[in-house]
């Protein structure tokens, strides 16, 4: 009998129901030395990689350290703060969104989205928190790899104002995979089976290559078939492990793509790929551009 499996779904559906993750905006902000938001509050939930620099967050009356590969989750609604260190001033990328849809009228534009700590706040706009436990910040080694999970779901400033309805599917699709992976690095407990959670850690901090060819004997160590392990992963990140790991070696490359001298067929040949046109598209359809144009604005 399958009943437990059965109730896991049930549970499941019933507690993360309202749970449909929307992306609103994201960008690229580089602070000036020792520049300073004022005290704020957003009506969007907002996750922040500090790319490079150092500076202090002012979050629930504590003073945050900031450096290099710190990811940030500040719940809408939040009082909080920016500033910059004076000598190494920090590069955000940041990502606002709801997690589940809010009608806001009137919304159109990023400032509308936030609101001085002492100004007017409707709570009832700022949409139902789930029940998830989420670290305030949490740790990440690989930054340029996290940071072409932000660039997948930050459109060129030309399509800001003029996005069509496929390109919001395209980016809101990018974002909900890069929501898995930081799910994996901040979640305490409630949201996943714990051990798909350690199996993603390990796969964020392992070479590809090794992910590749270990994945599932790392499963079997943590106790699951390979079954088992089919139906947890795909349940709990929307992917099969092999289309998880396709979408990771994307990342890879566009890495590559910012980060070294490699040509895109040297790169295309290095993860895997048959021929630079069968590369081009599988690319194109997970970040939105081709190597090409992915080079010329990330380098």
């Amino acid at each position: 009998m399958k009943i437990p499996v059965y109730r896991f779904q049930t549970d499941y559906v019933t507690r993360y129901s309202n749970i449909n993750p929307l992306l609103l905006f994201a960008q690229k902000y580089e602070f000036g030395a020792v520049e300073a938001t004022p005290l704020r509050r957003c009506y969007a939930n907002e996750i922040v990689l500090i790319e490079s620099g150092k500076g202090t967050l002012r979050l629930r009356n504590e003073d945050i350290r900031l450096e290099p590969g710190t990811l940030v989750y500040i719940p809408a609604g939040s009082i909080h703060r920016w500033t910059a260190d004076s000598a190494d001033p920090m590069v955000h990328r940041c990502v606002y969104f709801d997690w589940s849809f809010v009608g806001r009228p009137g919304f159109h534009f990023q400032r509308n989205y936030f609101t001085g700590a002492e100004s007017a706040f409707r709570e009832e706009l700022i949409g139902a928190l789930p029940d998830l436990k989420l670290r305030d910040r949490a740790k990440v080694n690989n930054i340029p790899l996290w940071v072409s999970y932000f660039n997948a779901f930050t459109p060129p400033p030309e399509l800001l104002d003029r996005q069509n309805p496929w390109d919001s599917l395209k980016y809101n699709g990018a974002f909900q995979t890069f929501l898995h992976h930081y799910l994996a690095f901040a979640m305490l407990h409630g949201g996943t089976d714990s051990r798909i959670t350690k199996l993603l850690q390990r796969i964020s901090s392992e070479p590809l290559e090794a992910c590749e060819r270990h994945l599932y004997e790392w499963a079997a160590e943590l106790g699951m078939g390979r079954s088992r392990f089919h139906d947890l992963f795909k349940a709990d990140t929307g992917f099969t492990p092999k289309e998880y790991l396709q979408q990771l070696r994307l990342h890879h490359a566009a890495e590559d793509l910012s980060c070294t001298l490699l040509t895109v067929t040297d790169i295309a040949q290095k993860y895997g790929y048959s021929s630079i046109h069968y590369f081009s598209k599988a690319f194109r359809n997970v970040m939105g551009m081709t190597p090409t144009m992915y080079r010329a604005k990330h380098r």
